[in-house]
């Protein structure tokens, strides 16, 4: 039976100001005209200084609709605690506010970084190239590449027969044949490479850190947004059934005609997460570990039966109202179900694939500080590597309080990438 994806993922929202937007998108547009400031040309360069003032203007608006989102966010998780409690007097469509202004603020926080980062551009307008595509404008390989460029840091554009968007792949300056890993990093439902590469910026560090990175996109649903095809067969509300599995496994292989890579990691958020997931089921040569924040698997599980071990890091809020922490079977209003399993059933999973068994209660090894939207060490970790097959790590990550778009900076990533190339 085909299962449902649509009602599964965070569908991203825009900030609903229209005068902010209107703002945003007039700076950007000037930005993409300009490019760079030229130093014989006055004109260009008061229009230069007019972008920058009008994106910071924009930013501003931006993190103040965000403070105003969190005071509410914290007013309505004290609303749906109280229902919980049985209070009474708390308002039951709190849950559901709650759910839409978590998905505001993860886009909210993925709009101000790119918005810094045309502002960044802008006052230093010194990037070689007057055809140097626009931050935001442009395509989305072309906002990805402009992310991700910097000195030393060299970009390659994968091309698919079959998709109309290429990847983006972007090496590190040192590299070892054979050796040099790649992480295959995945969007959100409704997201891009770009957004991506916004919210968890793994570009930053790949000369630091040794690794080369794969920024994809998945395929348009009938509303235009992308998404990734988790399932082998797929799919309802106007989404198509794409092979993601062949195209990311098509891509991978067009990355080592570029280079000789040596193992493959995938991380994914959200309906990425998903497929990271399913990458796994699938088998994929070469592949080493998954670590998948906010996303899961289906209930029906025969698409994996047969997979082989791997290490899996799965990170997940507890205040996750979109993509919920202990999974979610039931009915929507529309007929359709939602399958999907929580994150302590993903981990046993996993665990039983490599031949071990996760524990009923298992023991806290760490707490990390990684959500800056959560106050204190609200991560917990759970690990297990007794009696899994050889070199298989199966860890979890539960986020205390956090929500599907947690508040991650540079700590995240340090983590994230502390994890992932540590997988032997």
């Amino acid at each position: 039976m085909p299962m449902p994806v649509a009602p599964l993922f965070v569908r991203v929202a825009l900030p609903r100001a229209p005068g902010m937007m209107a703002s945003i998108l007039l700076a950007v547009a000037m930005l993409a005209c300009t490019g760079r400031a030229d130093s014989d040309t006055n004109e260009r360069l008061a229009e230069l200084e007019a972008t920058v003032e009008s994106l910071e203007e924009s930013l501003e608006a931006v993190e103040d609709e965000n403070a105003e989102l969190r005071d509410e966010v914290t007013n309505l998780r004290g609303e749906r605690d109280g229902v919980a409690d049985g209070d009474e007097q708390a308002d039951p469509g709190a849950a559901e506010r709650l759910d839409d202004l978590d998905s505001r603020l993860a886009a909210i926080e993925v709009l101000a970084a790119l918005v810094q980062e045309a502002i960044a551009r802008a006052d230093d307008p010194s990037s070689d190239g007057d055809d140097a595509p626009s931050p935001i404008g442009g395509s989305v390989e072309e906002r990805t590449a402009r992310l991700v460029e910097d000195s030393g840091r060299e970009v390659h554009y994968l091309d698919h027969p079959d998709r109309e968007d290429s990847a983006v792949l972007v090496t590190p300056r040192v590299f070892v044949a054979g050796e040099t890993p790649l992480i295959v990093s995945l969007h959100g439902y409704g997201g891009d490479s770009a957004y991506q590469a916004a919210y968890v910026p793994l570009h930053e560090r790949v000369n630091t850190d040794g690794f080369a990175l794969l920024l994809p996109n998945g395929t348009r649903d009938g509303e235009g947004n992308r998404f990734w095809n988790p399932a082998d067969d797929c799919c309802d509300g106007g989404k198509s059934g794409e092979d993601d599995v062949a195209y990311l496994e098509d891509l991978v292989e067009a990355a080592r005609d570029v280079r000789d890579f040596g193992p493959i990691y995938f991380f994914g958020y959200s309906n990425g997460g998903f497929m990271s997931y399913h990458m796994a089921c699938k088998g994929m040569p070469g592949l080493r570990a998954v670590a998948s924040l906010a996303g899961t698997s289906y209930v029906e599980d025969s698409s994996c039966q047969g997979a082989p071990p791997v290490s899996v890091l799965h990170i997940h809020g507890t205040a996750d109202g979109t993509i919920r922490f202990d999974g979610d079977e039931h009915e929507f209003e529309d007929g359709e179900n939602a399958f999907y399993v929580g994150a302590r059933e993903m981990v046993a999973r996993w665990a039983r694939r490599a031949g071990c068994e996760w524990p009923t209660e298992p023991q806290t090894v760490a707490s990390l500080d990684l959500d800056g939207y959560v106050p204190g060490s609200e991560t917990q970790v759970s690990r297990l590597t007794s009696g899994c097959a050889e070199g298989v790590t199966i860890e979890l990550w539960t986020g205390v309080g956090s929500s599907h778009g947690p508040g991650y900076g540079d700590t995240f990533v340090d983590a994230l990438l502390n994890w992932l190339l540590s997988r032997d």
